[in-house]
């Protein structure tokens, strides 16, 4: 039986892969509390009265020792010539008159069984099945009427799953240009996911709800101890095997029914009201961020507003692809959804880019060797939204990573650095002490730092006349080749949401 169970629940709460990543943990717990469900109403389908459990009867009290006739026990009666009666009251004799028709015991529980039982108990661990499976009925026939399992799973495997897979976001960008275009024509003017994702909730809501009255209202009332019975006029108490069992199983299906209940709520209110959505109140927040001073800026500066960016995602003509990433960040994180998001709108995406990015070459000497060595230093000031959210929210662990390809020779070429919240600390080439920013080699193992390297001078050509925040070097790099390349990824939370990959060709100015 357990094994059937298993395999059941696995049959019908079993969904594709597509679908999973955009389930929340609502959703999740929905799927646990009717998985619980289903293996109650198993629990209990042994102890169907349908199946052969009757109730167990017996004359009714009232009539007991009030005539020669109804003794219950049929011991010590006696014929009019004085003979014993015992042997007419053998079990499958009890209870029946002896002048009368007999009935038999067995067909007296059966007959109360099926006539006086309430139809609640008597089909109980049905019902506990069938309440599930009706829950789970009703979210397959809205995914099938709405088509909207072929929307999730278009997104998914034209995007979304590459995405989570990889970090190169600069090559699954180039490389996705297609599937971005699809994707774009598919969900133009698209509401399919969101009403069919709206109306499903209502409907479970409703339903859940009349289920739960339908425990209470009907169930409760009729999970009574005892019950009399009139069989062909002649009175019985019968009582209810497992009683004080189906009044607990009830309970906490009752209970397992009013969490599906609530989550389904918060999914309503979820969706009704978007400030509830981790997404959307970043992004809603931003938004009222960079309109604040955009009053007080001349038109002549260029600024991304409300008006140019992010028409993607809050457009109301197309509700599906704004569910779906709001779904995704609730699921995988708001990195996730960011860098999808960056992939369609590509001023948003200039909001994750390092500005003012310099590549310098340095000529350094190692007195132990006695031999010339190079180091590329790597300079940039904060992305736009970089500021914003690591105000936002403590949480949000907000980082640049910098790696270098070829990598040099003495190191592996690839450094993070930690968003820094003091003012900037390189003005005019010069650096204040003790305020460098929390730099860190991801992959190298530690070694002695060249204190010998030559003063900040920038090789012919170059020269720095903005405040830079942020510096990153490679040292020591011997073997000097024609061109490096230069990626720059923007992480949140250790996810990369957007690259700036540059060229820096060596030996020639900047």
């Amino acid at each position: 039986m357990m094994m059937l169970n298993s395999g059941l629940s696995q049959q019908v709460l079993h969904r594709p892969k597509a679908e999973l990543v955009f389930r929340p943990w609502w959703d999740s717990i929905e799927d646990c509390v009717l998985s619980c469900m289903i293996a109650i109403g198993f629990l209990t389908l042994p102890t169907a009265y349908v199946t052969g459990n009757p109730v167990e009867c017996v004359v009714h009290p009232s009539l007991w020792n009030k005539t020669q006739i109804w003794d219950p026990l049929g011991i010590g009666l006696i014929d009019r010539r004085g003979q014993s009666l015992d042997d007419e009251y053998m079990e499958e004799n009890y209870g029946s008159p002896i002048t009368q028709v007999r009935m038999t015991h067995w067909y007296v529980k059966r007959y109360c069984t099926e006539n006086f039982v309430s139809k609640f108990v008597f089909y109980f661990p049905y019902i506990l099945l069938i309440v599930p499976l009706t829950l789970v009925l009703v979210d397959r026939i809205f995914i099938k009427t709405f088509a909207a399992g072929n929307k999730i799973k278009q997104f998914y495997e034209l995007l979304v799953e590459d995405s989570l897979q990889r970090e190169d976001v600069e090559n699954m960008s180039r490389e996705n240009m297609k599937n971005l275009h699809e994707i774009m024509q598919s969900f133009r003017f698209s509401n399919v996911c969101y009403w069919s994702y709206l109306s499903r909730t209502i409907l479970e809501i409703f339903l859940s709800i009349g289920l739960f009255l339908i425990y209470w209202c009907w169930g409760m009332p009729n999970l009574e101890r005892d019950i009399d019975c009139n069989v062909h006029g002649l009175k019985h108490t019968c009582v209810l095997p497992n009683h004080q069992f189906y009044f607990y199983i009830l309970a906490v299906s009752s209970a397992l029914l009013c969490v599906y209940i609530l989550c389904n709520l918060y999914n309503l209110v979820w969706i009704v009201w978007p400030q509830m959505g981790l997404m959307y109140r970043v992004i809603k927040k931003y938004r009222e961020h960079i309109d604040t001073p955009a009053v007080h800026v001349h038109k002549k500066k260029d600024i991304i507003s409300t008006d140019n960016f992010l028409n993607v995602y809050f457009d109301r003509r197309h509700k599906d692809l704004k569910l779906l990433l709001n779904l995704l960040a609730e699921t995988s994180g708001l990195p996730e959804s960011f860098r999808i998001l960056t992939l369609f709108d590509k001023k948003f995406q200039s909001l994750w880019k390092p500005q003012n990015l310099r590549f310098e070459e340095y000529e350094t000497v190692n007195p132990l060797l006695k031999m010339k060595s190079h180091s590329i230093i790597v300079r940039w000031n904060d992305a736009p939204i970089g500021h914003f959210l690591a105000n936002y929210d403590s949480s949000l662990s907000f980082e640049y990573t910098v790696d270098i390809e070829p990598s040099p020779s003495s190191e592996l070429g690839l450094k993070s650095v930690l968003y820094k919240k003091e003012e900037p600390i390189l003005l005019n080439g010069k650096t204040d002490e003790g305020k460098h920013p929390e730099c860190f080699n991801l992959l190298e193992s530690g070694g002695t730092p060249n204190l010998n390297r030559t003063p900040n001078l920038p090789r012919k050509g170059s020269s720095i006349t903005e405040s830079l925040r942020y510096e990153v070097s490679f040292e020591n790099i011997i073997q000097q080749e024609d061109e490096y390349t230069v990626t720059i990824s923007t992480e949140l939370n250790g996810r990369t949401v957007t690259q700036t990959v540059e060229k820096f060709p060596m030996g020639q100015e900047n």
